[in-house]
């Protein structure tokens, strides 16, 4: 599992792996039906609003393409309400304009907790976010250019996708991109490809009480982001290649998050790439979190990532991070890595760790120790924790 690039284009997020309505009218309930209609593969819904409002709740039936049918009808600030079943679908939740970029479109997309579930659609459908053998599940995007580029001046506000389930995709569950507000709960996103909830040249999302699991990437993933004040809090992380991914970005806290099995539990890493007009990463809060048995083995990516196994919270070249009030137990590599423990700060070909601080942690039980520095950087502080090895022993990050 290598730390992706900067510069993340829409297309496939594997490919990049190498490194309310005004007033308080009630909205109209509109249920879509299937017109039996057949137009290049895909079924065409036909609906209409019973009266003219701000914004309407559309009802959207089980079948194949018909999120992305209910998409094409909704207007920005409308929802879309899932019902339980099984959706064949890749959803593109965004507008093309003229030249066919991408365009924002603000919606809600809510279903029926795990009884909804989103599945790859036999034929692939015309999303743009997709790449040939790279399906995404749900893919939220603002303006951009026509080479992929984010146009960061219009962004898409206020997108919430909520209760549901996304599975078996080749490439991520949920992925955003140019997003400002993305609000990403009480979803499961499993067995995918890529990541399971991501996005990109973001800020001020919320990823809040989801469950991701077996996907090859991270299970959640914020990054490339300047200011991305962001936080994910409440989720549940297991058996990915990461649990929790932040990168390249500053101003991004993990809270209150339960990561096991996976190669490594958390990793705030700055790559040295940046995001147009970035610092250099850093300034993450990582508090509160379970972070154990990350034990899970990753081999070394052709792209030039490292092994990594048995790491619980890993900081790699990052500054001004806090890592407080974790319980950080029993990660054990089961492979090769460039490093293993409770906690590890390390350098990489970016710089060094700076400024940065880990302190009231319970760590236990964690091989070769509970809390690891290569003795890179400086200004880095370790004291205060609940532990019994540190190394190198010089560190006295354990307390008594």
């Amino acid at each position: 599992m290598a730390p992706l690039p900067a510069g993340a284009k829409l297309g496939s997020a594997k490919g990049r792996r190498e490194t309310g309505g005004k007033g308080t009218e009630m909205p109209n309930n509109v249920r879509l039906a299937a017109a039996g209609l057949l137009v290049s593969g895909l079924v065409v819904l036909v609906a209409a609003p019973a009266t003219a409002s701000d914004h309407h709740t559309w009802i959207v039936e089980p079948g194949t393409g018909t999120i992305s049918a209910a998409v094409a009808s909704a207007s920005p600030g409308d929802t879309l309400q899932l019902e339980a079943g099984t959706f064949y679908d890749s959803v593109f939740v965004a507008q093309l304009d003229a030249q066919g970029n991408p365009e924002p479109k603000s919606l809600t997309i809510k279903g029926q907790g795990d009884e909804t579930v989103i599945k790859p659609p036999a034929v692939t459908t015309n999303n743009p976010c997709n790449s040939p053998g790279s399906v995404e599940g749900i893919c939220v995007s603002g303006q951009l250019d026509n080479q992929g580029n984010p146009v960061v001046t219009n962004p898409v506000h206020d997108v919430t996708i909520s209760d549901l389930r996304t599975t078996g995709f080749s490439d991520s569950g949920v992925i955003g991109f140019n997003t400002v507000g993305l609000e990403v709960k009480n979803v499961r996103s499993d067995h995918n490809g890529g990541y399971g909830i991501a996005r990109f040249v973001s800020t001020h999302s919320l990823f809040q009480d989801n469950w991701t699991s077996f996907n090859g990437e991270a299970g959640l993933y914020m990054g490339d982001s300047p200011h991305g004040d962001s936080v994910a809090t409440g989720n549940q992380s297991d058996h990915n290649g990461y649990g929790i991914f932040m990168r390249d970005s500053t101003e991004l806290t993990a809270t209150d998050n339960t990561v096991w099995g996976n190669c490594i539990g958390i990793l705030a890493i700055n790559t040295g790439h940046g995001a147009p007009g970035d610092l250099p990463a850093g300034d993450y809060r990582i508090a509160e979190n379970d972070v154990h048995a990350n034990d899970a083995a990753c081999p070394a990516n052709p792209g030039g990532g490292p092994a990594t196994s048995g790491i619980g919270i890993a900081l790699v070249a990052v500054h001004d991070t806090q890592v407080v009030d974790n319980s950080v137990n029993d990660n054990k590599p089961t492979g090769p890595s460039i490093g293993s423990g409770g906690v590890v700060v390390l350098s990489n070909m970016a710089g060094a760790p700076t400024n940065n601080l880990v302190t009231h942690n319970s760590a236990e039980h964690n091989q070769p120790a509970d809390i690891v520095s290569d003795g890179t950087g400086s200004g880095n502080k370790f004291g205060g924790n609940h532990c019994d090895i540190s190394l190198p022993a010089s560190l006295d990050a354990c307390s008594s």
